[in-house]
Parts: structure tokens; sequence; C-alpha cells
């Protein structure tokens, strides 16, 4: 059922049909909150919409949940465009990634992130 509804959340978006994207989004509720793909594809439709900053936290928060290589490249992209290659970069390469996220978790204090 929930992959049923994120491939269609996705496929939305891929067909550029944000706004239907974003209204399938809102009907979810608080129970994908902690979960990483419901968090991306959020983060996604705030990239699209240039929310970049939002994409951003959204992204990092998924991150406390399940670590992908979607949320990597996405979390790329949006450093390159805002004009931040060399952190794009780290979190692009396997070997830097990790820390380059904590940092960034270490400066953004309202980062949410899950109790261990």
């Amino acid at each position: 059922m929930k992959d049923e509804i994120f491939n269609k959340i996705k496929k939305l978006i891929e067909n550029k049909k944000i706004n239907e994207a974003q209204l399938e989004l809102s009907k979810l509720g608080q129970q994908y909150n902690q979960d990483s793909q419901y968090l991306y594809l959020r983060a996604e439709v705030f990239y699209i919409n240039k929310l970049y900053y939002i994409a951003i936290d959204t992204l990092l928060i998924a991150l406390e949940f399940k670590e992908s290589e979607e949320i990597y490249k996405l979390l790329g992209k949006i450093y390159q465009i805002l004009g931040n290659s060399d952190l794009s970069e780290k979190i692009l390469n396997i070997n830097l990634r990790v820390e380059a996220i904590k940092s960034i978790k270490d400066e953004l204090t309202g980062v949410y992130r899950k109790e261990k």
C-alpha cells in the first residue's frame, strides 16, 4: 500500500504534476513523518519549487531514518545550485559524505536528530 502511494507520487513528480503530488503528500498525514521515502518526496517537491533550504532540512531529517543514494544526490545538487561546490562534492563522495553531513547538522542546531 505504502509503496503504491509513493510510486504514484513519484510518477506525478516525474510528469511535472507538482500540485497534484503536493496534494497527495498532504493526504498522508503524520504517520509518515519518520519515513525516509516520504521525506525524500517532500524534499523533491520543495526542490522543484526552489525552496532549497526547506528541502535541505527535510533531506537531513530523512537521513536520520535511512541513508540512501538518492538523498545524497539531491542534497549535493542543491548545494551545487546554492554555490557551495565544495560541500556538494563532499556529500557526493561516498568517503566524505558522513562527515560532511555531521558537520552540517552540527551547524544547523535546529535539525531533528533521532535519539540514539
